[in-house]
């Protein structure tokens, strides 16, 4: 059974102080900010124990370079097997934008948090700079 205490959310948050690393509640979840790079945990009420972390925004896709940034994204996800690499499309000031987020999922269990977000914030940047490569 999942308490309030232990959701992804609150452990990530609890781990984050622990470490002496600042985050921010956001509408979708939680924010923060770890060596240069700008984290997002996507909070997921109906799973509360699931854990999304996000860098999101690391490629601005336009016309011109969409079709290499989704050949960019193919190549990382078949190379990685808990990341994944999507083109993520809004709005801004009416609009339409899109950029390349990566994002890395599993359940977690309570005791595992340190490893898992350290695990996951590392390959994070290291398929956000893949990333970066394949486009240069």
């Amino acid at each position: 059974m999942t308490t309030r205490k232990n959701t992804a959310k609150n452990l990530l948050l609890g781990y984050l102080k622990e470490q002496g690393i600042a985050a921010r509640n956001s509408k979708v979840g939680v924010n923060f900010e770890y060596d240069g790079w700008n984290f997002l945990l996507w909070h997921d009420a109906d799973e509360p124990k699931f854990f999304r972390l996000t860098l999101p925004g690391i490629f601005d896709v336009t016309d011109e370079n969409y079709a290499r940034a989704l050949m960019a994204c193919n190549t990382l996800n078949w190379n990685y097997k808990v990341v994944k690499a999507s083109l993520y499309e809004y709005d801004e000031a009416g609009k339409n934008r899109a950029s390349v987020w990566v994002c890395y999922e599993q359940m977690l269990v309570d005791n595992q948090c340190q490893e898992v977000v350290t695990r996951a914030v590392a390959a994070l940047v290291e398929a956000a700079e893949q990333f970066q490569n394949l486009l240069t």
